[in-house]
Protein backbone atom coordinates (compact mmCIF):
# COMPACT_ATOMS: atom_id res chain seq x y z
CA UNK A 1 0.00 0.00 0.00
CA UNK A 2 1.42 3.35 -1.23
CA UNK A 3 1.17 6.24 0.61
CA UNK A 4 -1.02 7.85 -1.53
CA UNK A 5 -3.76 5.60 -1.34
CA UNK A 6 -6.07 5.12 2.02
CA UNK A 7 -7.27 1.35 1.39
CA UNK A 8 -6.32 -0.80 -1.39
CA UNK A 9 -9.56 -0.52 -3.28
CA UNK A 10 -9.52 3.23 -3.53
CA UNK A 11 -8.86 3.55 -7.71
CA UNK A 12 -5.84 5.31 -8.58
CA UNK A 13 -6.83 7.17 -11.58
CA UNK A 14 -9.72 8.62 -9.09
CA UNK A 15 -6.64 9.87 -7.03
CA UNK A 16 -5.06 11.31 -9.97
CA UNK A 17 -7.96 13.35 -11.02
CA UNK A 18 -8.31 14.72 -7.72
CA UNK A 19 -4.70 16.32 -8.17
CA UNK A 20 -5.09 17.08 -11.70
CA UNK A 21 -8.01 19.65 -10.21
CA UNK A 22 -5.90 21.29 -7.66
CA UNK A 23 -2.91 21.23 -10.37
CA UNK A 24 -5.35 22.55 -12.86
CA UNK A 25 -6.52 25.49 -10.20
CA UNK A 26 -2.76 26.77 -8.86
CA UNK A 27 -2.05 27.24 -12.14
CA UNK A 28 -4.92 29.07 -13.39
CA UNK A 29 -5.07 31.69 -10.90
CA UNK A 30 -1.77 33.01 -11.91
CA UNK A 31 -2.29 33.09 -15.59
CA UNK A 32 -6.33 34.78 -15.31
CA UNK A 33 -4.71 37.57 -13.92
CA UNK A 34 -2.92 39.22 -16.72
CA UNK A 35 -6.16 39.74 -17.75
CA UNK A 36 -7.81 41.19 -14.62
CA UNK A 37 -4.80 43.81 -13.97
CA UNK A 38 -6.83 46.83 -16.07
CA UNK A 39 -9.90 46.26 -14.01
CA UNK A 40 -8.39 45.58 -10.75
CA UNK A 41 -5.82 49.42 -11.53
CA UNK A 42 -9.63 51.13 -12.19
CA UNK A 43 -11.06 49.47 -8.85
CA UNK A 44 -8.47 50.13 -6.74
CA UNK A 45 -7.38 53.53 -8.50
CA UNK A 46 -3.68 51.97 -8.50
CA UNK A 47 -0.94 52.19 -11.38
CA UNK A 48 0.97 49.34 -13.17
CA UNK A 49 3.94 49.34 -10.90
CA UNK A 50 1.48 48.72 -7.88
CA UNK A 51 -0.19 46.34 -9.05
CA UNK A 52 2.05 44.44 -10.98
CA UNK A 53 2.53 43.21 -6.91
CA UNK A 54 -0.15 41.04 -7.18
CA UNK A 55 1.77 38.90 -9.30
CA UNK A 56 5.47 39.50 -8.20
CA UNK A 57 4.02 38.17 -4.53
CA UNK A 58 2.67 34.97 -6.10
CA UNK A 59 5.92 34.54 -8.23
CA UNK A 60 8.16 35.29 -4.49
CA UNK A 61 5.75 33.11 -2.41
CA UNK A 62 5.34 29.98 -4.51
CA UNK A 63 9.17 30.06 -4.94
CA UNK A 64 9.42 30.10 -1.37
CA UNK A 65 7.67 27.21 -0.65
CA UNK A 66 8.60 24.95 -3.16
CA UNK A 67 11.95 23.88 -1.59
CA UNK A 68 9.99 23.03 1.47
CA UNK A 69 8.08 20.17 -0.49
CA UNK A 70 10.08 17.25 0.31
CA UNK A 71 10.46 18.10 3.74
CA UNK A 72 7.07 18.82 4.70
CA UNK A 73 6.10 15.52 2.58
CA UNK A 74 8.04 13.13 4.94
CA UNK A 75 7.21 14.88 8.17
CA UNK A 76 2.88 15.22 7.71
CA UNK A 77 2.79 13.01 4.40
CA UNK A 78 2.42 13.65 0.86
CA UNK A 79 -1.48 13.32 1.33
CA UNK A 80 -1.58 16.06 4.15
CA UNK A 81 0.57 18.24 2.52
CA UNK A 82 -1.59 18.03 -1.00
CA UNK A 83 -5.17 18.83 1.53
CA UNK A 84 -3.44 21.51 3.48
CA UNK A 85 -2.26 23.52 0.47
CA UNK A 86 -5.00 23.21 -1.34
CA UNK A 87 -7.29 24.31 1.57
CA UNK A 88 -4.87 27.55 2.38
CA UNK A 89 -5.24 27.97 -1.39
CA UNK A 90 -8.92 28.32 -1.55
CA UNK A 91 -8.59 30.68 1.88
CA UNK A 92 -6.47 32.91 -0.42
CA UNK A 93 -9.00 32.52 -2.99
CA UNK A 94 -12.10 33.69 -0.98
CA UNK A 95 -9.49 36.20 0.12
CA UNK A 96 -8.34 37.54 -2.50
CA UNK A 97 -12.39 37.79 -3.88
CA UNK A 98 -13.44 39.81 -0.98
CA UNK A 99 -9.88 41.94 -1.05
CA UNK A 100 -11.04 45.73 0.37
CA UNK A 101 -8.05 47.12 -1.32
CA UNK A 102 -5.03 46.14 -2.89
CA UNK A 103 -3.04 45.98 0.23
CA UNK A 104 -5.45 43.13 1.35
CA UNK A 105 -5.27 41.57 -2.49
CA UNK A 106 -1.65 41.47 -2.89
CA UNK A 107 -1.40 39.75 0.38
CA UNK A 108 -4.13 37.22 -0.24
CA UNK A 109 -2.39 36.66 -3.84
CA UNK A 110 1.00 35.44 -1.43
CA UNK A 111 -1.44 33.62 0.31
CA UNK A 112 -2.58 31.93 -2.23
CA UNK A 113 1.53 31.47 -4.12
CA UNK A 114 2.39 29.85 -0.75
CA UNK A 115 0.50 26.98 -1.27
CA UNK A 116 0.27 26.90 -4.76
CA UNK A 117 3.98 26.20 -4.75
CA UNK A 118 3.75 22.84 -3.01
CA UNK A 119 0.67 21.97 -4.86
CA UNK A 120 2.07 20.77 -8.12
CA UNK A 121 5.14 19.15 -6.40
CA UNK A 122 3.02 16.99 -4.41
CA UNK A 123 0.92 15.64 -7.39
CA UNK A 124 3.65 14.75 -8.72
CA UNK A 125 4.94 13.14 -5.93
CA UNK A 126 1.99 11.39 -4.83
CA UNK A 127 1.00 9.95 -9.10
CA UNK A 128 4.65 8.89 -8.51
CA UNK A 129 3.91 6.73 -5.75
CA UNK A 130 0.13 5.86 -6.60
CA UNK A 131 1.44 4.28 -10.58
CA UNK A 132 3.98 1.87 -11.23
CA UNK A 133 6.60 2.56 -13.68
CA UNK A 134 4.82 1.00 -16.28
CA UNK A 135 1.69 3.08 -17.01
CA UNK A 136 3.11 6.06 -15.17
CA UNK A 137 3.35 7.91 -18.40
CA UNK A 138 -0.28 7.88 -18.95
CA UNK A 139 -1.03 8.83 -15.32
CA UNK A 140 1.34 11.80 -16.29
CA UNK A 141 0.11 12.27 -19.90
CA UNK A 142 -3.59 12.31 -18.25
CA UNK A 143 -2.57 15.23 -15.44
CA UNK A 144 -0.73 16.98 -18.21
CA UNK A 145 -4.18 17.82 -19.80
CA UNK A 146 -4.59 19.86 -16.51
CA UNK A 147 -1.20 21.84 -16.79
CA UNK A 148 -1.69 22.51 -20.62
CA UNK A 149 -5.12 23.61 -20.47
CA UNK A 150 -4.70 26.01 -17.43
CA UNK A 151 -2.54 28.42 -19.49
CA UNK A 152 -4.65 27.90 -22.76
CA UNK A 153 -7.95 28.79 -21.34
CA UNK A 154 -7.10 31.29 -18.59
CA UNK A 155 -7.23 34.66 -20.71
CA UNK A 156 -10.37 33.35 -22.92
CA UNK A 157 -12.11 32.24 -19.55
CA UNK A 158 -10.46 35.55 -17.63
CA UNK A 159 -12.07 37.30 -20.36
CA UNK A 160 -15.34 36.14 -19.87
CA UNK A 161 -16.31 36.04 -16.06
CA UNK A 162 -14.68 39.84 -16.44
CA UNK A 163 -16.91 40.90 -19.13
CA UNK A 164 -20.22 39.37 -17.85
CA UNK A 165 -19.30 40.26 -14.08
CA UNK A 166 -16.47 41.66 -12.80
CA UNK A 167 -12.58 40.68 -11.81
CA UNK A 168 -13.41 39.63 -8.71
CA UNK A 169 -15.73 36.75 -10.58
CA UNK A 170 -12.15 35.07 -11.31
CA UNK A 171 -11.56 34.08 -7.18
CA UNK A 172 -14.93 33.55 -6.67
CA UNK A 173 -14.85 30.53 -9.36
CA UNK A 174 -11.51 29.51 -7.76
CA UNK A 175 -13.09 29.42 -4.38
CA UNK A 176 -16.04 26.71 -5.69
CA UNK A 177 -13.60 24.57 -7.91
CA UNK A 178 -11.13 24.79 -4.80
CA UNK A 179 -14.32 23.97 -2.21
CA UNK A 180 -15.08 20.52 -4.32
CA UNK A 181 -11.32 19.67 -4.99
CA UNK A 182 -10.86 19.82 -1.03
CA UNK A 183 -13.66 17.70 0.01
CA UNK A 184 -12.93 14.78 -2.68
CA UNK A 185 -8.65 15.33 -1.55
CA UNK A 186 -10.13 14.91 2.07
CA UNK A 187 -12.25 11.38 0.67
CA UNK A 188 -9.52 10.05 -1.09
CA UNK A 189 -5.85 10.78 -0.08
CA UNK A 190 -4.11 9.28 2.93
CA UNK A 191 -3.50 11.94 6.01
CA UNK A 192 -0.09 9.92 7.11
CA UNK A 193 3.41 9.26 6.28
CA UNK A 194 5.51 6.36 6.26
CA UNK A 195 9.07 8.32 6.35
CA UNK A 196 11.00 9.00 9.07
CA UNK A 197 11.60 12.76 9.19
CA UNK A 198 14.69 14.58 8.53
CA UNK A 199 15.93 17.99 10.71
CA UNK A 200 15.66 20.94 8.58
CA UNK A 201 18.10 22.39 6.23
CA UNK A 202 17.65 25.91 7.80
CA UNK A 203 21.23 27.57 5.85
CA UNK A 204 20.82 25.93 3.10
CA UNK A 205 17.35 26.78 2.24
CA UNK A 206 18.08 30.41 3.57
CA UNK A 207 20.71 30.33 0.98
CA UNK A 208 18.55 29.18 -2.28
CA UNK A 209 15.73 31.40 -0.97
CA UNK A 210 17.74 34.39 -1.51
CA UNK A 211 19.26 33.23 -4.98
CA UNK A 212 16.06 32.31 -5.74
CA UNK A 213 14.05 35.47 -5.14
CA UNK A 214 16.53 37.97 -6.00
CA UNK A 215 17.31 36.26 -9.84
CA UNK A 216 13.36 35.74 -10.48
CA UNK A 217 12.72 39.56 -9.53
CA UNK A 218 15.87 40.83 -11.70
CA UNK A 219 14.65 38.76 -14.13
CA UNK A 220 11.24 39.91 -13.72
CA UNK A 221 12.12 43.70 -13.29
CA UNK A 222 15.40 43.81 -15.68
CA UNK A 223 13.90 45.55 -18.76
CA UNK A 224 11.69 47.45 -16.98
CA UNK A 225 14.63 49.04 -14.60
CA UNK A 226 16.95 48.39 -16.91
CA UNK A 227 19.66 45.77 -17.48
CA UNK A 228 22.35 47.97 -16.34
CA UNK A 229 20.60 49.97 -13.59
CA UNK A 230 21.98 50.03 -10.04
CA UNK A 231 19.16 47.73 -8.72
CA UNK A 232 19.24 45.43 -11.07
CA UNK A 233 23.26 45.05 -10.64
CA UNK A 234 22.76 44.42 -7.20
CA UNK A 235 19.99 41.86 -7.56
CA UNK A 236 22.08 39.68 -9.99
CA UNK A 237 24.85 40.08 -7.35
CA UNK A 238 23.18 39.27 -4.27
CA UNK A 239 21.82 36.20 -6.59
CA UNK A 240 24.69 35.08 -7.05
CA UNK A 241 26.52 35.45 -3.83
CA UNK A 242 23.65 33.81 -2.17
CA UNK A 243 24.02 30.76 -5.13
CA UNK A 244 27.98 30.24 -4.40
CA UNK A 245 27.17 30.34 -0.43
CA UNK A 246 24.27 27.45 -1.27
CA UNK A 247 26.56 25.13 -2.77
CA UNK A 248 29.24 25.39 -0.46
CA UNK A 249 26.53 24.83 2.57
CA UNK A 250 24.92 21.81 0.50
CA UNK A 251 27.99 20.25 -0.42
CA UNK A 252 28.86 19.50 3.58
CA UNK A 253 25.25 19.19 4.68
CA UNK A 254 24.45 16.07 6.46
CA UNK A 255 21.03 16.42 5.31
CA UNK A 256 20.76 18.87 2.52
CA UNK A 257 17.35 20.89 1.20
CA UNK A 258 18.82 19.97 -2.66
CA UNK A 259 20.53 16.39 -3.02
CA UNK A 260 22.82 17.72 -5.26
CA UNK A 261 23.69 14.18 -5.88
CA UNK A 262 20.37 14.04 -7.90
CA UNK A 263 22.86 15.48 -11.18
CA UNK A 264 25.17 13.19 -10.82
CA UNK A 265 21.73 11.09 -12.51
CA UNK A 266 22.29 11.63 -15.96
CA UNK A 267 18.43 11.19 -17.04
CA UNK A 268 18.06 13.49 -13.90
CA UNK A 269 20.41 15.88 -14.83
CA UNK A 270 19.10 15.73 -18.76
CA UNK A 271 15.64 16.24 -17.93
CA UNK A 272 16.46 19.05 -15.52
CA UNK A 273 18.06 20.95 -18.47
CA UNK A 274 15.37 19.63 -20.91
CA UNK A 275 12.76 21.35 -18.64
CA UNK A 276 14.43 24.72 -18.31
CA UNK A 277 14.75 24.47 -22.06
CA UNK A 278 11.58 23.53 -23.26
CA UNK A 279 9.90 26.89 -21.10
CA UNK A 280 11.93 28.60 -24.03
CA UNK A 281 9.61 27.08 -26.79
CA UNK A 282 6.56 26.63 -24.70
CA UNK A 283 6.47 29.74 -23.00
CA UNK A 284 8.02 31.59 -25.32
CA UNK A 285 5.54 31.10 -28.44
CA UNK A 286 2.36 31.38 -26.06
CA UNK A 287 3.77 34.62 -25.09
CA UNK A 288 4.86 35.98 -28.16
CA UNK A 289 1.24 35.35 -30.79
CA UNK A 290 -1.01 37.71 -28.51
CA UNK A 291 0.72 39.88 -28.72
CA UNK A 292 1.67 40.21 -32.21
CA UNK A 293 -1.94 39.70 -32.78
CA UNK A 294 -2.70 42.34 -30.39
CA UNK A 295 -0.12 44.83 -31.61
CA UNK A 296 -0.02 44.09 -35.27
CA UNK A 297 -3.23 42.99 -36.53
CA UNK A 298 -5.35 44.52 -34.01
CA UNK A 299 -7.62 41.32 -32.63
CA UNK A 300 -9.41 41.52 -29.45
CA UNK A 301 -8.67 40.06 -26.41
CA UNK A 302 -11.45 37.60 -27.19
CA UNK A 303 -10.66 36.35 -30.33
CA UNK A 304 -6.86 35.84 -29.20
CA UNK A 305 -8.25 33.62 -26.64
CA UNK A 306 -10.31 31.69 -29.79
CA UNK A 307 -7.34 31.47 -31.93
CA UNK A 308 -4.91 29.64 -29.00
CA UNK A 309 -8.11 27.67 -28.49
CA UNK A 310 -7.55 25.47 -30.97
CA UNK A 311 -3.82 23.99 -29.65
CA UNK A 312 -5.38 23.67 -25.96
CA UNK A 313 -7.84 21.27 -27.36
CA UNK A 314 -5.40 18.97 -29.74
CA UNK A 315 -2.92 18.99 -26.11
CA UNK A 316 -5.75 17.40 -24.63
CA UNK A 317 -6.19 14.79 -27.35
CA UNK A 318 -2.03 13.98 -27.69
CA UNK A 319 -1.19 14.08 -23.88
CA UNK A 320 -2.69 10.87 -23.10
CA UNK A 321 -0.97 9.23 -26.09
CA UNK A 322 2.08 10.94 -25.45
CA UNK A 323 1.80 9.37 -22.06
CA UNK A 324 1.28 5.77 -24.02
CA UNK A 325 4.42 6.50 -26.04
CA UNK A 326 6.75 7.36 -23.86
CA UNK A 327 5.61 3.52 -21.41
CA UNK A 328 5.80 1.89 -24.72
CA UNK A 329 9.02 3.06 -25.74
CA UNK A 330 10.80 5.50 -23.22
CA UNK A 331 11.12 8.94 -23.23
CA UNK A 332 14.09 9.25 -25.93
CA UNK A 333 11.89 9.22 -29.27
CA UNK A 334 8.84 11.20 -28.07
CA UNK A 335 11.11 14.08 -26.87
CA UNK A 336 12.77 14.00 -29.61
CA UNK A 337 10.14 13.95 -32.38
CA UNK A 338 8.44 16.80 -30.05
CA UNK A 339 11.64 18.98 -30.56
CA UNK A 340 11.59 18.91 -33.99
CA UNK A 341 7.72 19.44 -34.53
CA UNK A 342 8.14 22.48 -32.25
CA UNK A 343 10.63 23.84 -34.04
CA UNK A 344 9.10 23.64 -37.21
CA UNK A 345 6.15 25.05 -35.73
CA UNK A 346 8.25 28.33 -35.00
CA UNK A 347 9.76 28.21 -38.51
CA UNK A 348 6.63 28.75 -40.05
CA UNK A 349 5.79 31.50 -37.98
CA UNK A 350 8.65 33.40 -39.11
CA UNK A 351 6.84 34.83 -41.86
CA UNK A 352 3.87 36.38 -40.39
CA UNK A 353 2.73 39.74 -40.79
CA UNK A 354 -0.77 42.00 -40.32
CA UNK A 355 -2.22 40.08 -43.66
CA UNK A 356 -1.66 36.65 -42.42
CA UNK A 357 -5.26 34.64 -42.59
CA UNK A 358 -6.05 32.82 -39.42
CA UNK A 359 -5.59 29.30 -41.26
CA UNK A 360 -1.55 30.55 -41.44
CA UNK A 361 -1.96 31.57 -37.97
CA UNK A 362 -4.10 28.67 -36.98
CA UNK A 363 -1.41 25.78 -38.67
CA UNK A 364 1.52 26.00 -36.81
CA UNK A 365 -0.21 26.05 -33.83
CA UNK A 366 -1.13 22.55 -34.46
CA UNK A 367 2.44 20.83 -34.94
CA UNK A 368 3.20 23.40 -31.52
CA UNK A 369 0.67 21.57 -29.54
CA UNK A 370 1.94 17.99 -30.79
CA UNK A 371 5.61 18.70 -29.94
CA UNK A 372 4.61 20.80 -26.56
CA UNK A 373 2.62 17.37 -26.04
CA UNK A 374 5.30 14.76 -26.72
CA UNK A 375 8.35 16.90 -24.51
CA UNK A 376 5.47 17.47 -21.32
CA UNK A 377 4.85 13.86 -19.91
CA UNK A 378 7.92 12.42 -21.44
CA UNK A 379 10.46 14.82 -19.62
CA UNK A 380 8.32 14.27 -16.39
CA UNK A 381 8.00 10.76 -16.54
CA UNK A 382 11.87 9.70 -16.67
CA UNK A 383 12.91 12.57 -14.32
CA UNK A 384 10.47 10.55 -11.91
CA UNK A 385 11.49 7.49 -13.05
CA UNK A 386 15.51 8.12 -13.06
CA UNK A 387 15.44 8.78 -8.91
CA UNK A 388 14.39 6.31 -6.40
CA UNK A 389 10.67 6.83 -4.27
CA UNK A 390 12.94 8.26 -0.82
CA UNK A 391 13.95 10.95 -3.37
CA UNK A 392 10.81 11.46 -5.70
CA UNK A 393 10.01 14.95 -3.61
CA UNK A 394 13.16 16.81 -4.29
CA UNK A 395 12.80 15.49 -7.87
CA UNK A 396 9.66 16.95 -8.26
CA UNK A 397 9.84 20.16 -6.83
CA UNK A 398 13.26 20.37 -9.16
CA UNK A 399 11.67 19.73 -12.16
CA UNK A 400 9.07 22.50 -10.99
CA UNK A 401 11.61 25.04 -10.40
CA UNK A 402 13.13 24.34 -13.26
CA UNK A 403 9.70 25.25 -15.32
CA UNK A 404 9.23 27.99 -13.32
CA UNK A 405 12.94 29.35 -13.87
CA UNK A 406 12.89 29.26 -17.65
CA UNK A 407 9.88 30.63 -17.80
CA UNK A 408 10.56 33.91 -16.22
CA UNK A 409 14.03 33.71 -18.16
CA UNK A 410 12.23 33.31 -21.26
CA UNK A 411 9.50 36.23 -20.82
CA UNK A 412 12.14 38.73 -19.23
CA UNK A 413 14.26 37.66 -22.55
CA UNK A 414 11.97 37.64 -25.15
CA UNK A 415 10.63 41.40 -23.75
CA UNK A 416 14.34 42.43 -23.51
CA UNK A 417 14.78 41.05 -27.48
CA UNK A 418 11.54 42.21 -28.64
CA UNK A 419 11.95 46.09 -27.65
CA UNK A 420 15.47 45.93 -29.33
CA UNK A 421 14.51 44.39 -32.47
CA UNK A 422 11.86 46.99 -32.56
CA UNK A 423 14.32 49.57 -31.66
CA UNK A 424 16.66 48.50 -34.47
CA UNK A 425 13.91 47.99 -37.20
CA UNK A 426 12.90 51.28 -36.81
CA UNK A 427 15.54 53.18 -36.64
CA UNK A 428 16.62 51.39 -39.79
CA UNK A 429 13.30 52.10 -41.46
CA UNK A 430 12.79 55.49 -40.56
CA UNK A 431 16.32 56.68 -41.83
CA UNK A 432 15.66 55.25 -45.46
CA UNK A 433 15.17 57.51 -48.06
CA UNK A 434 11.59 56.65 -48.31
CA UNK A 435 11.08 57.77 -44.80
CA UNK A 436 12.21 61.49 -45.23
CA UNK A 437 10.79 62.11 -48.50
CA UNK A 438 7.64 64.84 -47.58
CA UNK A 439 4.26 63.17 -47.43
CA UNK A 440 2.41 62.29 -51.00
CA UNK A 441 0.53 65.10 -52.48
CA UNK A 442 -2.50 62.37 -52.97
CA UNK A 443 -2.34 62.08 -49.03
CA UNK A 444 -2.59 65.28 -48.35
CA UNK A 445 -5.41 66.19 -51.26
CA UNK A 446 -7.12 62.99 -48.99
CA UNK A 447 -6.82 65.21 -45.80
CA UNK A 448 -7.77 68.31 -47.43
CA UNK A 449 -10.88 66.40 -48.83
CA UNK A 450 -11.46 65.41 -45.27
CA UNK A 451 -11.72 69.58 -43.83
CA UNK A 452 -8.00 69.72 -42.61
CA UNK A 453 -5.72 72.35 -44.02
CA UNK A 454 -3.17 71.53 -46.37
CA UNK A 455 -0.08 71.87 -43.54
CA UNK A 456 -2.03 70.05 -40.77
CA UNK A 457 -2.73 67.27 -43.64
CA UNK A 458 0.30 67.46 -44.61
CA UNK A 459 1.06 67.05 -40.81
CA UNK A 460 -1.21 63.56 -40.21
CA UNK A 461 0.30 62.30 -43.26
CA UNK A 462 3.45 62.23 -42.07
CA UNK A 463 2.21 60.75 -38.43
CA UNK A 464 -0.01 58.15 -40.48
CA UNK A 465 3.17 56.73 -42.32
CA UNK A 466 5.37 56.71 -39.13
CA UNK A 467 2.83 54.17 -37.40
CA UNK A 468 3.28 52.42 -40.93
CA UNK A 469 7.03 52.56 -40.10
CA UNK A 470 6.19 51.27 -36.21
CA UNK A 471 3.86 48.41 -37.38
CA UNK A 472 6.72 46.95 -39.94
CA UNK A 473 9.27 47.32 -37.65
CA UNK A 474 7.44 45.48 -35.08
CA UNK A 475 6.68 42.96 -37.70
CA UNK A 476 10.09 42.26 -38.61
CA UNK A 477 11.07 41.87 -34.90
CA UNK A 478 8.68 39.01 -34.62
CA UNK A 479 9.85 37.38 -37.66
CA UNK A 480 13.43 37.63 -36.13
CA UNK A 481 12.48 36.17 -32.78
CA UNK A 482 10.34 33.72 -34.48
CA UNK A 483 13.27 32.34 -36.49
CA UNK A 484 15.59 32.52 -33.74
CA UNK A 485 13.22 30.68 -31.71
CA UNK A 486 12.97 27.93 -34.35
CA UNK A 487 17.09 27.41 -34.28
CA UNK A 488 16.84 27.13 -30.44
CA UNK A 489 14.00 24.79 -30.85
CA UNK A 490 16.01 22.62 -32.82
CA UNK A 491 18.78 22.34 -30.95
CA UNK A 492 17.10 20.77 -28.20
CA UNK A 493 17.02 17.17 -29.85
CA UNK A 494 20.52 16.71 -28.73
CA UNK A 495 19.99 16.13 -25.05
CA UNK A 496 16.77 14.64 -25.82
CA UNK A 497 18.57 11.61 -27.94
CA UNK A 498 20.13 11.08 -25.03
CA UNK A 499 17.47 10.02 -22.72
CA UNK A 500 17.32 6.51 -21.73
CA UNK A 501 20.66 5.93 -23.05
CA UNK A 502 22.17 5.14 -19.01
CA UNK A 503 21.29 2.44 -17.25
CA UNK A 504 18.91 3.76 -14.85
CA UNK A 505 21.17 5.41 -12.00
CA UNK A 506 17.81 6.30 -9.41
CA UNK A 507 18.53 2.55 -8.33
CA UNK A 508 21.73 3.28 -7.03
CA UNK A 509 22.59 4.93 -4.39
CA UNK A 510 25.87 7.52 -4.38
CA UNK A 511 26.89 6.40 -0.98
CA UNK A 512 28.22 9.44 1.53
CA UNK A 513 27.39 11.95 -1.32
CA UNK A 514 25.16 15.05 -0.84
Amino acid sequence: MTEALPTPEVNRWILLIVVMVGTFLSILDSIVMNVAFPYIITSFGSNVEQVKWVSTGFMIAATCTMPLTPWLGRRIGYGSLYIISLAVFTIGSAGSAASWDLDSLIFFRFVQGAAAGTIQPASIVLLTRAFPPYIRGRAFGIWSVGVMLAPSLGPTVGGLLIEYSSWRAIFSMSLGIGVVALVLAMAILSRTSDEEPQPFDFMGYLALVVFLVAGLVTLSFGQQEGWTSGIILLGAAVAVTAFMLFLLVEADAEYPIVPLRLFLIPDFALVFFLTLYKSLVRIGGGFLLPIFLYQVQGRESFQIGLLMMPGAVLNTIVNPFSGWLTDRFGGRWPTFVGGFCIAYSLYLYHSVDALTSIWLLLYPQLFRAVGISLIDTPVVTTGMNSVTREDAGYASWLINLSQRVGGVLTVSMLSTLLHRETSIHKDYLGGSALANRPPSQFMIRRGMAMGYSSIEAASLAKAAFGRAIGKAATTLAFQNLYFMMALAALTCVVPAYFLNRFRSPGKVRAKGMN
